[in-house]
């Protein structure tokens, strides 16, 4: 009777603990393989804060608007990344003046991070500059902001949501909440 080669038994030995183990090291090379997927926050304008009105003078009706800016739309991206969760958020505005007087405008914009709860748990404001030439009275362009969610886990992202909005004066408020009213019978 012939024993079996003990090199031969170690190399069947050592194949099957490679064939079991190339998975594990292979997912550390690929990020995780849990169940666990990206998910990004919701993106919205702001109701109320989606229109940035700009007066001449002191009064406030529609007339008296120079200028104004409106968040047309919030869109997002994400990717993972170290340490959370990369949100890369694109704003598209329209700009029209009502005045071929005016030539530049300049509107402040605000970007944040909000909660399930609508709290604010950060917030980053950008300027927004409209630069009207010749007879053009309409402007159309888009920001690209990046926002960054500290999450432990990639799938929070839903938790979360980014809104944008106008940095705006009381006085713009009660301007927008006017034009919301429906008009006197």
């Amino acid at each position: 009777m012939k024993r079996p080669d003990s090199a031969g038994r170690l190399k069947r030995r050592l194949a099957a603990v490679a064939a079991m183990a190339l998975p594990l090291l292979l997912a550390g090379c690929f990020g995780a393989t849990s169940a666990e997927s990206l998910t990004c926050p919701s993106a919205a304008p702001t109701p109320g804060l989606d229109v940035a009105p700009l007066f001449s003078g002191p009064g406030r009706t529609r007339d008296d608007v120079a200028a104004a800016a409106r968040i047309l739309a919030v869109k997002n991206t994400c990717s993972e990344e170290n340490g959370g969760v990369r949100v890369d958020v694109t704003i598209a505005f329209s700009i029209v003046r009502g005045s071929p007087q005016v030539q530049n405008s300049q509107f402040t914009y605000f970007v944040a991070v909000v909660d399930g709860a609508s709290n604010i748990l950060n917030k980053q404001r950008f300027g927004l500059a409209a630069h009207f030439a010749g007879n053009e009275n309409f402007l159309a362009t888009t920001e690209n902001i990046t926002v960054h969610l500290p999450v432990k886990r990639v799938s929070a992202g839903e938790d979360y949501g980014v809104v944008a909005g106008f940095q705006l004066t009381p006085d713009q408020i009660q301007f927008n909440n006017a034009q919301q009213q429906p008009p006197a019978q």
